[in-house]
């Protein structure tokens, strides 16, 4: 019986692939550029299954054109890229990559607030144009506290938990906004469910924490940045579009909050003349929240786990639409 052929979407830590690979007949693509949309139609057409990652637009177009797909399995939590609805009809499984990489992104957006707080990216590069001289006086350069403030936190999932986790250890008071209370939460760290407007009203520090959804597209636009402190700084490890960045670049210009934090922007990747890496408040870096080379391998693990599993017909590690699984290719795959 021949093997199942997949296709792996980008270079991805191959230890991470090693179920996958003794699985099924898979190809990865090697190059550092993504993969052309032209190409994606021919290098996928006979595959059943794909890993995918953010930079395919899993849609019914391309899955329309490689009619041999019975599984997609995401090389991330976030599954924005993927028309889930689409890959439901056609009875195609879709699955991710949630909890591993949790902890790691968490880690990093408490980095990007303690890096904006206490202007940490700025304050290098200030110290490598040789501009440190002892004439610097004791209130110059100055930062903002970080412990004993007040962190507002948006979408309390397992990432949001996480930084919460991290805040008690700096005595944060910790409000959080969410569809669903925490009550768990509540009780272990002290978390306050409030209205998204009343965390924006008190928070100094906002993170977000959210899927990228039609609901969440410019959830932090130019009103809710009106209500944050003027000295606040928002921190942003989800998506780009949840936050209108012209909305925030004019609030940062304006002194209508004090920094910002991004690990993601709108669009990706962000230009070297983007006027927002112009002011000295904000710390851009290039989506990076799980990059470690622990959490990357355990990402490649669980997706390469979910093809193996789906193409089998057994439960997948995390399944983003178990509807799918009795229905259409995936049905027909078991007949």
């Amino acid at each position: 019986m021949s093997k199942p052929k997949v296709y792996v979407s980008r270079i991805v830590p191959e230890e991470g692939l090693a179920s996958l690979l003794e699985f099924a007949e898979v190809s990865i693509w090697q190059k550092k550029e993504s993969m052309p949309r032209d190409l994606q139609f021919k290098l996928f057409e006979h595959c059943d299954g794909l890993l995918s990652t953010l930079n395919i637009a899993v849609n019914a177009e391309l899955l329309n054109a490689c009619p041999s797909i019975q599984v997609v399995s995401n090389y991330g939590v976030g599954y924005d890229n993927i028309d889930v609805a689409a890959c439901t009809a056609l009875g195609i499984a879709v699955g991710n990559t949630p909890g591993v990489l949790s902890e790691t992104t968490a880690d990093h957006a408490f980095a990007l607030i303690l890096a904006t707080a206490r202007r940490i990216a700025e304050l290098a590069e200030w110290v490598k144009n040789n501009n440190w001289t002892p004439e610097m006086g004791y209130l110059d350069k100055l930062g903002t506290d970080v412990h004993h403030t007040t962190l507002g936190i948006l979408g309390m999932g397992r990432i949001g938990a996480e930084v919460a986790r991290r805040a008690v250890g700096f005595n944060m008071r910790i409000l959080y906004h969410n569809r669903t209370r925490n009550l768990k939460l509540e009780s272990d760290f002290g978390a306050e469910h409030v209205s998204k407007n009343d965390l924006l009203k008190q928070s100094d520090f906002v993170s977000i924490n959210l899927p990228q959804t039609q609901e969440t597209l410019h959830y932090i636009g130019a009103e809710e940045l009106k209500l944050m402190k003027s000295s606040a700084i928002l921190i942003n490890t989800s998506r780009g579009p949840i936050v209108d960045q012209r909305a925030l670049l004019e609030a940062l210009e304006s002194g209508q909050i004090a920094g910002a934090g991004l690990d993601v922007t709108d669009p990706e990747p962000m230009r070297g003349d983007n006027p927002l890496l112009a002011l000295s408040q904000v710390t851009i870096l290039p989506h990076v929240g799980s990059a470690t080379w622990q959490t990357r391998t355990k990402m490649a693990e669980v997706a390469a786990r979910n093809l193996v599993n789906g193409l089998s017909g057994k439960p997948m590690v995390s399944c983003v639409n178990p509807e799918a699984l009795g229905k259409g290719r995936y049905a027909k795959m078991r007949a």
